[in-house]
């Protein structure tokens, strides 16, 4: 029986070890600011790495860190009790006696009935017994955790907080008192990311926001073709096999670079060369990615058919323009017969907060490519 080929490619959770693509530059970048104790603030549209890229960060550093990611929080009491849970996880040692961890913790959640236990895997629970967490102050005890332990052992340590514009809806004045006491904190790296272009930009351009010129802003860029060509290759290789090179482009021209789907593109590529497929097929491009579309189009349909009119005619006008084309130009809009600029902003907001489209220097583009696509199929 011929032996199984793992498909190599990783896509729709946390890339890490040698299947994570590049970003040297990026791991440079934020490995510095984290060892200068910088605050940074990163936007990207979802699935384009952000998360992979400070887990991979943190990992690599030799500092304390916590990661918590505010997507699913849903209260304020959820928070303090998630973060207070990773603030004892992290930056607490539980390989010691459980009774020496206990009176460590002790001192400095001194404001809370805590206890520990050990499950029977051996996982660990750090539990508030407090019910409903939600008076500033001890709110702002437990943000001033961190700050406690790194001054008394005069070591750095990084949290790092994901889908940041989540904030505002777990509790509006909660970025109030996280300004108040991070703008205490010595030796501590915060880095805030988000997926959420407009939220983010409130949050650190806006200047009546708390957060307002607090953190740096970090762009993450695009992965460069001949990078994913590589990368791309190298994965093809290792397990034996060989990918033409007009197949190669593909992959990265429908996928526009974007970490998420040239992964999964080149995933779905692999499978059909691993199952025999012939890749001297004239059609053999068309083939892979009709399957994408298909496999994808009745969540695609809902997406669109959610959409009002207007709506419907920006997002698909963005999708057929050309790099040199400007969306709100006379001829563009005489062309497409788009309605008054008013109108065209109002969409476009919506289409941002849906997590369609974001805006890449002065053009607009739409995150899932495989959307692009399937719109293309509509003209």
């Amino acid at each position: 029986m011929k032996a199984h080929i793992n498909n190599p490619f990783s896509f729709g959770s946390i890339v890490k070890h040698n299947k994570f693509c590049n970003r040297k530059a990026e791991l440079l970048l934020l490995s510095t600011y984290i060892k200068d104790a910088y605050s940074v603030w990163l936007y990207s549209p979802r699935r384009y790495g952000k998360s992979s890229l400070i887990q991979k960060v943190l990992e690599d550093q030799e500092i304390k860190s916590i990661y918590l990611d505010l997507y699913n929080v849903k209260s304020l009491d959820d928070f303090c009790r998630k973060y207070a849970d990773a603030i004892a996880k992290n930056l607490f040692s539980w390989d010691q006696n459980i009774s020496v961890l206990i009176k460590k913790l002790a001192e400095y959640f001194t404001h809370f009935k805590t206890s520990v236990s050990i499950d029977e895997n051996g996982s660990p629970s750090f539990v508030i017994e407090k019910y409903g967490i939600k008076d500033q102050m001890d709110v702002e005890r437990i943000l001033n955790i961190p700050a406690q332990i790194a001054k008394k052992y005069k070591k750095p340590i990084c949290i790092a907080f994901d889908e940041f514009q989540e904030i505002n809806r777990i509790e509006p004045f909660l970025i109030n008192w996280m300004r108040s006491a991070f703008q205490e904190h010595e030796n501590i790296s915060y880095i805030f990311l988000g997926s959420q272009q407009s939220l983010m930009e409130d949050i650190f351009i806006s200047d009546y926001s708390p957060f307002y010129e607090f953190a740096v802003k970090m762009n993450i860029g695009e992965i460069s073709k001949e990078d994913w060509r590589f990368f791309i290759n190298q994965k093809f290789e290792e397990k034996g096999l060989k990918l033409l090179p007009e197949h190669l482009n593909q992959i990265i021209l429908k996928s526009e670079g974007h970490p998420h789907f040239t992964q999964y593109f080149a995933s779905v590529v692999f499978d059909m060369i691993r199952a025999g497929v012939d890749q001297e097929r004239t059609d053999f491009n068309e083939l892979w990615l009709e399957k994408i579309l298909q496999s994808q189009s009745m969540f695609l349909q809902d997406i669109y058919d959610q959409l009002t009119n207007i709506q419907r005619q920006v997002i698909f006008v963005i999708a057929v323009l050309r790099k040199d084309e400007e969306l709100f130009s006379s001829v563009i809009r005489d062309r497409y017969q788009l309605p008054a600029s008013s109108s065209m902003l109002r969409a476009i907001q919506s289409l941002s907060k849906k997590n369609l489209i974001f805006k890449k220097e002065k053009a607009y583009k739409i995150i899932n490519p495989i959307f692009r696509e399937w719109l293309l199929l509509l003209s």
